[in-house]
Order: structure tokens, then C-alpha cells, then sequence
């Protein structure tokens, strides 16, 4: 019979080798978003005594497969991979696959049942049984499901963070209690739940030990996090705690909602040198009747009001969004209030979409008679909008100069490094320089690629990073 507990109060690492034989190897697909990375990069490190991590399926021994439900038709690409990982399985019959994420917590047995290859399904609550959920199958034990709530917050040893990485991801929360009408979040990953900030702390001291200098804090709504706790906390609160840490440069922070934004949230925005500069602060449509039918809890004068403060108070301010194009529903005239909104804000970047009804979620029962083709051309329209503000937004940098934290090798160039700057914008050196991951620069924008700055450095860096 599947399991779904009894294997939740402590960390079970895999059975090791005989130390005459070679290192298992796993190999993790994630799809989605930020929150699922991490996840991806905490079953890593679960898996670190008993397995090598590897880039190649076919020479693995265990394939966990991390799913996103938010995007286009998520069952069918995971059924289509499963289906090449049993080919691969059939020439390895010791290879295990595992499948974890969203569409596992949202489908649990039924996958097993429609493929015989998934030895194990993990929900998003179920990180830390992974290691359980092998050993029970190497062991002979029937494939394996856990896919149980927990109204806990699932926590992990010290020490499951990204090490040598110069910005690294911290969970705050985990779940949602907006209830956007096309969001198959708070089914998936359940109502919100706060990490204490003690072990949020704790988490960020070791990463910086380990030579980070940004945290990205993560949470389907960041600006809301501390109300589950008592005593409560708010989010600026958790800022302005972690900004006293020694060694930390940076935080990001993504997303913020619209509806929790206060008079709190701009001063720190403003105020605090280490917040970087962006704010990623979704829209998700320019008309008050879509977001209605959203369930978004804000309309755009409200929204446009949020960007005029954040731009008074932060003149060089980045500001980035999301955008669902065709929502039931929708009409020209909404769509062009959509594009009205971009003309207004000037967006630094957006993450546009054409609407995908999710399962479950109130927005798949409403009539959607639009043609698929006219939502692609409205999507094909409104990225073009975007690249020609993003040019323009590129093309203002060039000549200032600007503080860049250095990350690693360029994907143009290995030998040379690149960096982002504050607002997020990544700048390629164009020589190289005696600098190195970690460290702060200065740097003189030369000129602007498609999506890119290049930039020299100017001035003495501000070192301390970790080794490149």
C-alpha cells in the first residue's frame, strides 16, 4: 500500500554504498517558479551523503522530477517526460523516479497509477521524507505516495542552503490566502504559513558564511508574511532584521501584492540601502473589471498610485510585473487598458501570459469564448510594447555609472565576469579584471546588448567576496 506517513519526525538519509562502489547519481528536472528552485536546491542537499548530482538522466540513479501546475497544460509535459525517463528506466531497472511539486500535491496517487515507472510522489509539504520514500522502495516496499498537509512549517537541518553562490534563495512563507480566481496556489501549496524569522536568520547567517552577499527572500506574497505568527511580525520588520547582518549587501525580495502595500513598505524601500532597487510588483491586467473577476482586491488607480510613490521616493527604481493576457472574458478595450498601463509605468521587464485555466480554480468554470489566436496576437503585441520600452530602459544606461555585485563567469565570455546591478539589470565586463565573485564594483556602462549592459570598471572594488 502508498505511504502517506509515519516517516515525518526526522531526516532519513539514503542508504550508502559499500565504500568500494561508486556514488549514486540524481539528477533533478524543476519547472516553475523561484519557490520551486529552492525546493530543488534543499532535496539536493537532502541527498548529499548518499547521492553525486548529475546533469545527464541516462546515467542516473534517481530522477526526481519537480512540477509547476501554474503554466500551460502541466499533467501532459509531465506524463510526456515520464514517458522518455521509462525508456530510460527500462535499460536501468535500479533507477528510481520520483515525482514532487505542485502537480504531484495536486494529483498524488493518480500518478502512480498512470505510470508505472514513478517509484515515489512527494508533495510540497513532504521535502524531508524523500530520503524515507527511497529507502522504503529500494527496499522492496510498493511505490510510495506523501502528499499530507502540514500546518507546520516544514523545517530542515542547518545547513540546506545553496553554499558558494554569491545570491542565494530564502523561503519566509510558503502558501497563499488570496484566492485569485485563476490561481491553483493555495491548492497546491496550501493557506500561508510564516517561517519563524529566528530560523530565516539562521538560514541567511549560514549562507553568508558561505560566501553569499544577497538574499532573494521568497513568498507567494512577501508583504504579508508575520500575521499566522504570534507574536506577529511584519515584513518590514523581518527587512530591517536581516539588513543588520554582517556581510549582507543586498536583499531581494519577490512578489509583493498590490492590496498589502503601506506607507511602512515605501519608507523602507527608500530609506534602507542594502533593499536593492526593484520591486517586482505584479499587475496582472490594466482593467478594474478583470481584476475584479480576478479577485485581485485592487484596481489600477490604486496600483498606478503604488508605482508614483515607489518612482517619488525612488527616482532609479526598477519596477517589473506579471500580465495575464485573454482572461475570460476579456475585451479589446481591456486588453488596450492593459497596454495603457504599460505605456504609463514604463516597465523595466514584464512576465506576460496567455491565460491557462487551471483545474479547480474558479476562473477554468467562466465562459472563455475568445479564439485562442487572438490572445496569442494580444500576447505577441504586448511583449512587443516591452521590448521597445526595454531597449529604451537599456539604452538610458549607457554612460552612468553604476554599482554592479559580480556573480561569476559571463555566458558570453567564461573568462570574464558579470554582475547585476541593483534594479537587476545584468552587466557583461568587457575586459578582465583583477576582481572576483562576491565583490561590489563600480563600473561605467559602455553599452547595451538586447537584454544586457556591458560595462568597464571604474574605481576599487569592494572585496570580500567568495572565490571565483
Amino acid at each position: 500500500m502508498p505511504c502517506n506517513q509515519g516517516c515525518k519526525d526526522q531526516i532519513i538519509h539514503p542508504q550508502a554504498h559499500n565504500a568500494s562502489d561508486k556514488p549514486r547519481r540524481v539528477y533533478i528536472r524543476t519547472y516553475g517558479c523561484q519557490m520551486n528552485e529552492y525546493d530543488s536546491l534543499k532535496l539536493e542537499r537532502l541527498l548529499q551523503n548518499g547521492y553525486e548530482r548529475t546533469d545527464a538522466p541516462e546515467n542516473a540513479d534517481l530522477v526526481l522530477i519537480n512540477t509547476c501546475s501554474v503554466r500551460d497544460k502541466p499533467e501532459q509535459k509531465l506524463y510526456s517526460l515520464l514517458g522518455e525517463m521509462k525508456e530510460l528506466k527500462e535499460r536501468r531497472p535500479e533507477m528510481l523516479i520520483g515525482v514532487g511539486g505542485c502537480v504531484a500535491q495536486q494529483e498524488g496517487e493518480k500518478i502512480i497509477k498512470r505510470s508505472r515507472a514513478v517509484d515515489f510522489v512527494f508533495g510540497t509539504h513532504n521535502l524531508s521524507v524523500v530520503p524515507s520514500l527511497i529507502n522504503l522502495r529500494r527496499s522492496g516496499a510498493a511505490p510510495q505516495v506523501a502528499v499530507d498537509y502540514r500546518d507546520e512549517w516544514e523545517e530542515l537541518p542547518a545547513g540546506f542552503v545553496e553554499s558558494e553562490r554569491v545570491s542565494v534563495f530564502i523561503s519566509i512563507s510558503r502558501g497563499c490566502n488570496k484566492n485569485c480566481t485563476y490561481c491553483i496556489v493555495p491548492t497546491t501549496r496550501g493557506p500561508e504559513v510564516s517561517r519563524p524569522m529566528e530560523e530565516i536568520e539562521r538560514e541567511a547567517r549560514i549562507a553568508l558564511h558561505r560566501g553569499a552577499k544577497e538574499i532573494v527572500l521568497l513568498g507567494q506574497t512577501v508583504n504579508s508574511y508575520g500575521r499566522d505568527l504570534s507574536p506577529k511580525i511584519t515584513f518590514v520588520e523581518l527587512l530591517e532584521r536581516l539588513s543588520r547582518l554582517e556581510g549582507l549587501k543586498r536583499i531581494r525580495f519577490t512578489s509583493p501584492h498590490p492590496q498589502e502595500v503601506r506607507e511602512d513598505f515605501f519608507e523602507l524601500v527608500s530609506s534602507n540601502p542594502k533593499v536593492c532597487r526593484h520591486i517586482h510588483m505584479p499587475l496582472q491586467s490594466g482593467s478594474d473589471r478583470i481584476l475584479k473577476l480576478m479577485n485581485r482586491n485592487y484596481r489600477r488607480a490604486k496600483y498606478l498610485s503604488i508605482i508614483e510613490a515607489l518612482k517619488e521616493r525612488v527616482p532609479d527604481i526598477a519596477i517589473t510585473t506579471d500580465i495575464i493576457v485573454g482572461f475570460p472574458g476579456e475585451t479589446e478595450r481591456e486588453f488596450q487598458e492593459t497596454l495603457d498601463i504599460m505605456e504609463q509605468v514604463q516597465f523595466d521587464n514584464s512576465y506576460s501570459f496567455v491565460f491557462s485555466p487551471r483545474p479547480g480554480t474558479a476562473a477554468a468554470e467562466m465562459k472563455d469564448d475568445l479564439p485562442h489566436s487572438e490572445k496569442l496576437k494580444r500576447l505577441q503585441i504586448l511583449q512587443a510594447k516591452q521590448d521597445e520600452i526595454l531597449q529604451c530602459k537599456l539604452t538610458s544606461w549607457v554612460g552612468q555609472e553604476v554599482e554592479v555585485l559580480l556573480e561569476g563567469p559571463s555566458a558570453a565570455d567564461p573568462a570574464k565576469l558579470q554582475g547585476r546591478t541593483s534594479q537587476n539589470f545584468t552587466v557583461n565586463l568587457v575586459d578582465q579584471y583583477p576582481v572576483k565573485s562576491g565583490d561590489l564594483v563600480q563600473c561605467r556602462i559602455r553599452e547595451s546588448a538586447r537584454y544586457t549592459l556591458k560595462g568597464e570598471l571604474c574605481g576599487e572594488p569592494e572585496t570580500g567576496g567568495a572565490a571565483q
